[in-house]
């Protein structure tokens, strides 16, 4: 039999080590929302993570609320605000909207069926309560009249900021341009694309990807700009990769380049990752109660965030709507430390540690970009590596990075190897 040489073997053990793990990994929740009287009995539809740029121990989460509207809640899972001027089937945030007078803020967007449009708000760090107030009580809607079941917000490349809806009448999802108005947004349509029935939607503006979870065939990438016409290619579809069903997506940003894509598998009550890269199955993992009871069930929103969040989130948070609670609470959110979620794959997941701030101008959720840049990737083990590298291509897809420690593990191992085949 031939010898591998050194290359050939620590190729052969770093693509084994890389390979997607199968078995979903369990990792712990930390703390859980706990509603209050306004916000009870009411059915969490999507979760938005607003990050204040003074105290980003004081951020917040806010809920899009089928039956009630938007709510808000500390990161202790505390309720804070609720907002029942219309109900809401899906919610996102942006930081950095510009006002008028010259300040900025950040910008909420509510798909609201009982005001039929997408609702924008302002996230006011200095008032009391939630500080979640309607941009203008007189402006309308964007897009009235239209209903929409997903929303999303981005601010691409070209310093525009967009908002994405899915539409729930017939399907597929329609493109804007956001503009600031005298106490008021408005809305240009850029462009409808045919994508079926949206459930998830994320934007990945490094690799000019627009990331669309379509209800009964699985999860597709578009291009992001306005111009890259309405042919999408399918990521995964349903049945493969480990994806039984599709609800949210989010996206994990480590660097400019690196990162996860994760998507809800409400069937499996499991979130199964993808390399940013690559768009290639990592793994899958469930939110477990210590001791692996009480697992997330049935997930209608997730937030994945690679910044620090004050003492009780320094390693990031990863938070998802638990729709088959078995505590006193019900329908809820649970929260963990994305440092949790990372460190139950072999290998671990990488864990991006941003500045203080987050690398951000004010909010940040699933599906909203931030510009990635500044972080110190941690692989999981505490060792800092540095940030992304790599050359991404016009299809969104590059090179699948491994951690620096597992790379020297295993080419000690290739070389220890191969010194005892040749002293033999």
């Amino acid at each position: 039999m031939r010898n591998l040489s050194l290359p050939a073997l620590t190729a052969v053990l770093v693509s084994t080590a890389a390979g997607a793990q199968t078995a979903p990994v369990t990792a712990p929740y930390t703390v859980q929302t706990q509603p209050g009287a306004r916000s009870g009995g009411g059915t969490v539809n999507d979760v938005a993570l607003w990050v204040n740029p003074a105290d980003p121990a004081a951020s917040r989460l806010i809920t899009a609320d089928q039956n009630n509207g938007l709510f808000t809640y500390a990161l202790d899972g505390g309720e804070l605000q609720g907002n029942t001027e219309g109900t809401s089937l899906s919610v996102d945030v942006l930081g950095g909207f510009p006002l008028a007078g010259g300040t900025s803020a950040a910008l909420v967007l509510s798909a609201s069926p009982t005001l039929q449009g997408l609702v924008p708000y302002v996230m006011d760090a200095t008032a009391d309560g939630g500080g979640l107030t309607r941009l203008s009580p007189t402006s309308a809607p964007l897009d009235v009249g239209v209903t929409y079941g997903t929303v999303r917000l981005a601010r691409l490349e070209d310093g525009t900021i967009q908002a994405f809806g899915g539409l729930v009448s017939g399907g597929g999802l329609r493109q804007f341009l956001l503009t600031p108005t005298d106490g008021g947004v408005t809305g240009t349509p850029l462009r409808d694309i045919p994508a079926g029935n949206v459930l998830g939607l994320a934007v990945d503006p490094a690799y000019h990807a627009l990331y669309v979870a379509q209800q009964g065939q699985g999860l597709y990438r578009y291009g992001v700009d306005a111009d890259a016409g309405t042919m999408g290619t399918q990521v995964v579809g349903l049945g493969d990769g480990g994806l039984t069903s599709v609800g949210r997506i989010a996206l994990y940003e480590a660097s400019g380049v690196d990162g996860y894509l994760v998507a809800s598998d409400p069937s499996a009550s499991t979130f199964v990752v993808f390399d940013r890269r690559t768009l290639g199955r990592v793994g899958a993992f469930q939110l477990v109660q210590d001791g692996g009871t009480d697992a997330v069930e049935q997930s209608r929103g997730l937030v994945a965030w690679s910044g620090a969040l004050g003492t009780a989130f320094p390693e990031g948070l990863f938070a998802a709507h638990d729709g088959v609670s078995s505590s006193t609470l019900g329908d809820n959110l649970k929260l963990t430390s994305w440092g949790n979620v990372a460190r139950a794959f072999t290998p671990p997941l990488i864990i991006a540690q941003q500045p203080a701030d987050g690398g951000v101008d004010g909010g940040t959720d699933g599906g909203t970009v931030r510009d990635g840049g500044g972080g110190v990737i941690i692989p999981g083990d505490g060792n800092p590596i540095g940030g992304g590298s790599g050359t991404d291509d016009d299809s969104g897809c590059g090179c699948t990075s491994t951690s620096v420690p597992a790379v020297a593990t295993l080419g000690l191992l290739a070389l220890s190897l191969l010194v005892r085949r040749r002293r033999s």
